[in-house]
Formats: structure tokens, sequence, C-alpha cells
């Protein structure tokens, strides 16, 4: 802060227009140190200033000695009045030298308030003014260097630890890329499972449509077995129709992870769109570390949704596969009620007249069966692959977090080369 001239510096000493000669010499002879001496009007505003030298060269010189002693003679002081620089006693004396130095034929100033004089400051005075001027500016600029080693230490190591958050963060979404991978792979494996599965099960859904198709066109040859015949075919129906049943949860789970992969690809088409960002933010790295921060939190929150979405499509593919040995289980059944079925003669004559039509129905449910297991082979795969994207999608978002990694670092190298120009500069 720049300061004020004290009231106290200064010469105070002053002397009218039309004082005699002889008070100027008598006011030099009181002040030893008096250099300038200012002269005033009737209004105590200055007009010149009289300067030791002066009257020294005067009171060297014993006729003007002797010339001054008489009144009538000599004893004005009016060409002994220099020009004077009068400058504003209140202003700053940073403002005060410059303004000197603005004037350097001058030999001092006069300072006054509200136009009337207050002191006056010789040369030696504005050297001595000027010297602990420049010991308050080296010290002004020590503090100041002090303040500004102070604060890159403490810039470099808000860097340090914004890096290390980086740095953890960065680690942290490789962990969970790591395993959401992990979960894709498996649910990759669980659905290629599930496929096997299924192509079986249309397999034996296809044979059974056949036989009962064949079993259609044989009716003709069972007519003398028909209680027989009918109560097989009566206890096949409603395995069937329970079959049938199946086929239809079948299909609900389908639509069920039908539902989920979606969310999956939605989830793996934003995860690759922020882990753009987090690449672009890398690159503009900066100032603007607080986008890392926000960008980490979306892929860790973004990650957290597709883990949980994989988790559901294993209890999904889960419930599928039970469903799946439950189809398997009830044609199980059909067989052995078929031939359990084969002791009971009795019920051929009833079954014999609408066995044919049952057949036939039988039939048709086995291939709304095969229809819906190809449709859930179709989606299964689907899952496969949707698994697989996600997989990719998790280990380009690891790559990302290395790349995060290691613009942490760079950011870090960077803040310590700026914190050590500023501290050379």
């Amino acid at each position: 802060m720049d300061i004020v001239l004290p009231s106290s510096y200064g010469h105070s000493v002053v002397v009218r227009r039309d004082a005699h000669l002889s008070e100027v010499i008598d006011i030099f002879r009181s002040h030893p140190d008096l250099r300038i001496l200012a002269v005033v009007d009737a209004g105590h505003r200055p007009i010149g200033l009289i300067r030791e030298q002066r009257v020294r060269e005067l009171l060297f010189c014993p006729y003007w000695f002797s010339l001054m002693q008489n009144p009538t003679v000599g004893g004005s002081i009016d060409s002994m009045v220099e020009p004077c620089l009068s400058l504003d006693a209140d202003q700053p004396v940073a403002a005060l030298l410059k303004r000197v130095s603005q004037a350097p034929e001058q030999k001092g100033v006069v300072l006054i308030r509200d136009g009337r004089f207050v002191a006056t400051l010789d040369p030696a005075q504005l050297a001595q003014l000027a010297m602990h001027r420049e010991v308050e500016r080296a010290s002004e600029g020590s503090a100041r260097a002090g303040k500004v080693d102070e604060a890159a230490r403490r810039f470099e190591a808000d860097i340090a630890a914004l890096t290390a958050t980086l740095s953890d963060i960065a680690r942290g979404a490789e962990t969970m890329a790591v395993r959401l991978s992990d979960r894709a792979r498996g649910t990759g494996q669980d659905a290629a499972m599930v496929a096997g599965a299924t192509v079986q099960s249309l397999a034996g859904l296809q044979e059974l449509g056949d036989r009962g198709r064949a079993l259609a066109d044989t009716m003709a040859q069972i007519v003398g077995d028909g209680a027989r015949a009918r109560g097989i075919r009566h206890q096949a129906y409603l395995k069937i129709r329970q079959a049938g049943e199946q086929a239809t949860a079948l299909r609900a789970a389908s639509q069920s992870i039908e539902q989920m992969l979606a969310l999956i690809v939605d989830m793996a088409r934003r995860t690759n769109m922020l882990a753009l960002n987090a690449g672009i933010e890398a690159a503009h790295a900066g100032d603007a570390g607080r986008g890392f921060a926000v960008v980490a939190a979306e892929v860790k929150a973004l990650a957290a949704q597709t883990r949980t979405a994989a988790g559901d499509i294993a209890g999904h593919v889960a419930d599928i596969r039970g469903i799946v040995a439950l189809v398997a289980d009830g044609f199980a059944e059909v067989e052995r009620a078929i031939d359990a079925n084969n002791g009971f003669s009795d019920a051929v004559d009833r079954a014999v007249d609408g066995q044919s039509a049952t057949t036939l129905l039988i039939a048709g449910y086995v291939e709304q069966a095969v229809a819906a297991g190809r449709e859930i082979d179709t989606r299964v795969r689907d899952i496969g692959r949707g698994a697989s994207a996600v997989g990719e999608g998790a280990e380009s978002l690891g790559r990302m977090s290395a790349g995060l990694t290691d613009a942490a670092l760079s950011l870090q190298q960077r803040a310590r080369h700026f914190v050590e120009a500023v501290a050379a500069a």
C-alpha cells in the first residue's frame, strides 16, 4: 500500500513576499538545516522560494551586505524569489515523487493543502524520501514474493490432491469395467447354454409334432383298440396342454429378456458416449478438473445400472432354464402316461371316436411350442450378442480409465512445471 507524507515531514518556515532581506537572513541563520524558504502572499499561498545558496552568496559579498543594511538602498527579496513546484500535501508519496521526477529543473517542492502553504521539501529531503520509498517497495516486493511462493505451494498441493482423486476414480472405473466385462462374459456363456438347451427342446418338440401327425395318420388302423388308444390320447392331451402353458410362460420370459436386452444396449450406448466425453475432458485438462469428476461419477452410476441389469438378465435366464426343464419333465410325463395307459384297454372304445381330432389338436399345440422355442432361441442369441457388446464396451471403458490416469499424471507434471516457472519468475 502506498502511504501519504506525514504532516511533520519538511520545513514549515515561511516568509511574506513584502519581508525585508534581513528577515530572510535571520531565518536561515536560526535554521541551519534549512535549504529553501517558501515565499507566500497575504493569503498564505506560495508564490516562489528562496534558496539558501543565493543568501550565502550575498553574505559572502561585503558590499552587498552593507547595501542590505541600508533600508533606503536595498533589502527587497523580489530578485531572489524563484519559481517553485507546488504539490498537494495529501497525495501518496509515489505520486509526489513521480511529479518531482517530471520536473528535474526544480530545486525543491512546496507542499500545499487547499492552495495554502504547508511545508517545503529540499532536494536532500526528496532524495531521502525516494530512498525510503525504494526500501518500502523492496519490502513490499519481498512480501509479495513470499505470498506468491506460498500460493504456489498451495496450488501444487491442490493439484496433487486433485490428481490423486482422479487417479483413484480412474482405478475404480477400471475395476468396475473389469467386473462388468466378467459379468457380461458370464451372461454370454449362460445365454449360450440356454441356446443349446433350447435347440434340444426344439428338436424334441419337432419330433413330438411329427409323431403326433403320424398318430393321426394311423387312427384308421387302431379302431379295434379304441378304448386303450382313447385313454392314452386323453392323457397325452392333458400333458401337451400343460406343455402349451409352459411354452406360453417361455414366451413371456423371452419378452422380459428382450426388454432387459434393450436396457443393456441402451446403457452400453450411454457408457460409450460418456467414455468419449471423458476422453475429450482429459484432452482439455487444466482448470476443467471438475469436469472429470462429473463424467467419472456418471460413468460409475451407469456401470452400477449395467451390473444390476446383468444380474436381472441372469435371473431371467435362470427362469428360462427352469421353464425349459419343466417342459422336458412334462414331455417325460407324457411318455410315462402313454406307457402307463397301455394297460387300460377298457377306454379304447370311448376314445376312438374323438381320437383323430384330438391328435390334430396336439399337433397344433406342438407346432406352437416349436414356434415359441424358435423365438426364444432368437432372443437368447440376441442376449449373447448384447453381452458381447457390453463386454467390449467395458474393455473400452477400462482403456479410457487408464488414459484418464495418464492424463492426471500429466496434469500433475504440468502443474509442477508451472509452479517452478512462477517461482523462477
